[in-house]
């Protein structure tokens, strides 16, 4: 893997005043612009800033404060964070399922808010010390590819080496992927060459492709650290004939093992690894599970996760719910994954009253992956309002990402499983824990 590659980024320090809001304004959208942001974009980001700013200036920190805001291109998409000293504030109008009220009776500075999260792609709220985050980030815009009309001839060369991919060959890589696999088998980058390319000119996502002699691609392999501890890897995908095994299963070997080789030369303790639904490793990999993936018409597929220890693994602690104690030991046992449990329980402290809830939503693949962003008292209703909304739009693929080392959010375990999600895979690592996949079973057919 590539050395680590420094993001550039422009920052600004502010008092918590909107006399400078003309400056912040300013600053965000010549920024965005400076960073890859078409113009449409970046004012849809100059938006969200605008509000944001307001919000934080006349509601949350009054004149209390400073406000560092960095702006950051990180492959394909730019980020502007905003952080501040923590105080209780309401994010209720973050969630997709916030709706504006008549002018009437509005909420101005809920309004804006809401504005806020409309004009990004998504959200992000961290605490970092006595500082909260709150990250917009937006996506540059890309063509999406053309469909090929022909499929191209499979790979058939039995002498083939394996290298990093130029631009083009990584635009003739998504091009063959789409051409030899189903849309709900591909991640959505692969829809848009542009995409893939900035994603591994940005330094966060690697690539290797097997090459025949005459420059044909037999095969290729996506990867990136999903965590600190952790890389994940998509793929691999091949192009040859069903009928000739072996060069298929030669690349596929070839592929995994250069993967390997380039992970163990990093930080990363543990790998995972997600093929094609007929990709099948486990000489190199353990079982980690499956997800099932429900198309909108069709036969369901198994989409399944394999997973490595690249490094010794030392252990960490899992905070869990009772509900889910037994799923947890079994497949740790299984795993060989030392871990220790430690139960969170609601003990009738003093909560938030709104909670924030992330939605990472592909329609093209009716899937939505949800996460919790910021804890509340409404959670119950709240992820209510988000089932309803996505069983109107056809959703019927709905997972939940629970972080175990994060004891707040696995408070929220019980009120999954009240609502139809049971938990289906551990991700080792994946988080600032184990993150913990709950699947809404209600969806299947």
């Amino acid at each position: 893997m590539n050395a680590p590659v420094l993001l550039p980024h422009t920052s600004i320090r502010v008092t918590a005043n909107d006399m400078f809001l003309p400056v912040v304004m300013t600053f965000v959208e010549q920024s965005s612009l400076a960073l890859g942001l078409g113009k449409p974009e970046a004012l849809k980001m100059t938006l969200a800033s605008e509000e944001l700013f307001l919000h934080l200036c006349r509601v949350v920190i009054p004149n209390l404060g400073m406000i560092n805001i960095r702006c950051a291109c990180k492959g394909h998409v730019v980020r502007s964070d905003f952080s501040f000293p923590e105080t209780s504030l309401n994010l209720h109008a973050f969630n997709i399922t916030a709706s504006p009220q008549p002018l009437e009776t509005a909420d101005l500075d809920q309004m804006r808010l809401i504005l806020a999260s409309r004009s990004v792609d998504r959200l992000k709220i961290r605490r970092k010390k006595n500082l909260l985050q709150i990250s917009l980030v937006k996506e540059k815009k890309y063509p999406q590819a053309l469909d090929r009309q022909e499929k191209p001839h499979p790979f058939t060369c039995r002498d083939f080496t394996i290298h990093c991919p130029t631009a083009e060959e990584l635009k003739f890589l998504a091009l063959l992927i789409r051409s030899f696999y189903a849309d709900n088998e591909i991640p959505r980058f692969f829809q848009y060459p542009g995409m893939l390319v900035d994603m591994i000119r940005g330094g966060d996502y690697h690539a290797i492709i097997a090459k025949g002699p005459a420059g044909e691609i037999g095969g290729g392999i996506v990867w990136h650290l999903l965590s600190d501890k952790t890389v994940e890897a998509i793929g691999p995908y091949i192009f040859g004939d069903s009928g000739s095994n072996q060069p298929v299963l030669n690349i596929a070997v070839s592929l995994i093992e250069a993967c390997i080789s380039e992970v163990g030369r990093t930080s990363a303790i543990a790998m995972i690894c997600h093929p094609p639904e007929s990709g099948q490793y486990d000489e190199y990999f353990e079982y980690l599970g499956h997800i099932n993936s429900y198309p909108a018409s069709g036969v369901p597929a198994q989409q399944s996760s394999w997973f490595r220890m690249i490094h010794e693994d030392l252990g960490t602690v899992v905070w869990a719910t009772k509900d889910i104690e037994d799923f947890l030991q079994q497949t740790y046992r299984r795993l060989f994954l030392s871990r220790d449990i430690r139960k969170v329980a609601d003990d009738g402290e003093t909560q938030h009253a709104h909670s924030v809830l992330s939605t990472n939503m592909d329609r093209l693949r009716h899937k939505v992956n949800l996460d919790i962003l910021w804890p509340g008292a409404d959670i119950g209703d709240n992820l209510s309002r988000h089932l309803q909304l996505f069983q109107k739009e056809c959703i019927r693929n709905v997972i939940f990402e629970i972080d175990s080392g994060i004891a707040w959010k696995s408070a929220i375990i019980p009120c999954l499983l009240k609502n139809g999600f049971q938990p289906v895979q551990i991700l080792p690592y994946a988080g600032d824990g184990d993150i913990i996949l709950f699947q809404l079973f209600q969806c299947g057919p």
